[in-house]
């Protein structure tokens, strides 16, 4: 097909995560202007006006009272002691059960999102090409899906350095700028670097590659609340994207989309949706690039394929969070600091079939507002309290699906009643097995031994259902059967509607799937079409 067919045709891309992302820029590449169907839900409009009254002075200008508000009590419901991320306090990009995709969960709800730019309009931005370890069974290579990750980078803020970590991750593109490590950091990385510990296919590490401003009119300004919300707008959303590529007329964005089923018939793909007025609309397009993330894909095409009452495996990246002691005091910034974790330590081998990914953070709000050391409160007991915070730091470490929970999902039959059906979900935890785990205790134990540090593993907390999830509809290499898609994310039957969120993944690696997501989605989106 050559370009200039390309350039009429009509093309829907479903959601505004960073799958949709990745395949709205391999559309644009294409020559093809594609329309965004969004439920684009946003921040509260009086929250969003208070953090618009911090950007507008320096951090140093704002009031006690304005930190208070922009670092609430993140104490979580579910009983993990992992404190919940949230933006300037609202939880809005966190998915519910709506009326027209009712959702019930006997435990832990699945994570997914309305919002515009889906999870990322909340979470972090960390980026690591795919290793070809932790793709078996993939019908796409690694070199393939980082090849196209490199693409998606373009243009985005990608604060990168070459250093250890490439020996086995390599940039793929130029870093726009490198975020400043803090002095806990930088001794803490410092002191692994004289160990020798550095080896390829073993033992990486280096600073954090995340996807965040460090230069220009949106750079960091290191006030200590990047896991707050960022009022800058330094931290990389993909819904900032979306919006600015329509500003720039490279793409139409509908919000307030409720998509409630998908169909081929006489060639076109036909999407079915509530608009922001109620009103049901069926449109017909070329192509659908369906990104609605894995829980809410998962649900349209079940529902539309009338998968009712069948189980879907909805596989999750796990892991654990722990406290680690240094023997010796590491200098405390707060609040003059990024507080993104901001080294990346990756083991294998000994043990480990996969990567174990380790994020490093030495100063964090959300573990300070916990302790009750962000306010100006004395006494011994709080000193005490401060006195070990300058000891410690955390290990976010984080394991391939292969050795994570999952989560149990079924459509309920309908009931003639015209309702649309309950997706419903059971959570089902898992430690890693015994070998893996006790690979990961040793590796650990190992490398930070050798620095003076101690992880406190009997203070580890299971993360098993993070917010990294997908695998229900995976891809396989000729035609799919069953749930299953094709490396061109296509359920049996249909020919132009394809999936591209990590629902289609065949596993979940346990280093960051963010770039994973929008390559692979730029690939779809540039393959759909056949070859120039």
């Amino acid at each position: 097909m050559n370009a200039n067919m390309e350039g009429t045709l009509r093309v829907a891309v479903i959601g505004s995560g960073l799958a949709a992302l990745g395949a709205v820029k391999g559309l644009i590449a294409r020559g093809i202007k594609p329309v965004v169907l969004d439920r684009g839900e946003r921040l509260e409009k009086d929250r969003e006006e208070k953090a618009a009254q911090m950007a507008a002075v320096e951090p140093s200008q704002w009031t006690p009272e304005q930190r208070v508000w922009l670092t609430p009590d993140g104490t979580p419901k579910d009983g993990s002691g992992i404190p919940k991320k949230r933006e300037f306090g609202s939880e809005y990009f966190y998915g519910r059960s709506l009326a027209g995709a009712p959702v019930k969960s006997k435990d832990t709800m699945p994570p997914f999102s309305y919002a515009l730019g889906g999870l990322s309009a909340g979470w972090g931005a960390a980026v690591l090409p795919p290793q070809a370890c932790d793709l078996e069974g993939w019908p796409v290579e690694a070199g393939e899906l980082a090849a196209y990750g490199a693409k998606a980078l373009e243009g985005l803020p990608y604060s990168a350095e070459d250093d250890g970590l490439s020996l086995d991750f390599p940039l793929l593109s130029p870093g726009t700028g490198t975020l400043r490590l803090g002095v806990a950091g930088r001794s803490l990385l410092e002191a692994l670097g004289r160990t020798g510990l550095l080896q390829k296919g073993r033992t990486v590490f280096g600073r954090a590659r995340q996807l965040i401003q460090a230069q220009g009119e949106k750079a960091c300004r290191y006030c200590g609340h990047c896991m707050s919300g960022c009022v800058y707008g330094s931290i990389f959303r993909a819904g900032d994207e979306i919006l600015r590529l329509q500003k720039e007329g490279k793409l139409d964005y509908v919000p307030g989309c409720l998509v409630e089923g998908l169909a081929e018939e006489g060639g076109k793909a036909l999407v079915t949706y509530r608009n922001a007025q109620g009103a049901v609309r069926t449109e017909p397009f070329d192509r659908i690039f369906l990104a609605a993330g894995a829980v809410n894909s998962t649900r349209l095409v079940a529902a539309s394929k009338g998968n009712f009452g069948a189980s879907m495996r909805l596989r999750t990246r796990g892991g654990f969070v722990l406290p680690a002691l240094s023997l010796k005091g590491l200098p405390a910034q707060w609040p003059d600091c990024n507080t993104e974790p901001g080294i990346f330590l990756d083991l294998k081998g000994g043990g480990l079939k996969h990567w174990v990914h380790v994020q490093v953070s030495t100063e964090n709000e959300l573990v300070l507002k916990k302790l009750g050391l962000l306010g100006n409160a004395k006494g011994p007991w709080t000193a005490l309290k401060r006195f070990l915070s300058r000891h410690l730091f955390l290990l976010f470490v984080n394991y391939h699906s292969d050795h994570s929970g999952t989560y149990e999902m079924s459509l309920e039959p309908l009931q003639g009643d015209g309702k649309p059906a309950t997706l419903v979900s059971r959570h089902v935890k898992k430690w890693p097995s015994f070998g893996v785990l006790g690979a990961t205790v040793w590796r650990l134990l190992g490398v930070f031994g050798r620095i003076g540090c101690l992880p406190l593993f009997p203070l580890a907390r299971l993360n098993s259902g993070s917010y990294h999830v997908g695998g229900t509809m995976p891809m396989t290499e000729g035609e799919p059967r069953g749930f299953r898609t094709d490396r061109l994310g296509r359920v049996a039957g249909w020919e132009n509607i394809h999936v591209v969120d990590s629902s289609i993944f065949p596993s979940l690696p346990g280093t960051t799937i963010g770039l994973l997501l929008m390559g692979n989605a730029y690939r779809i989106a540039d393959q759909a079409f056949g070859k120039d």
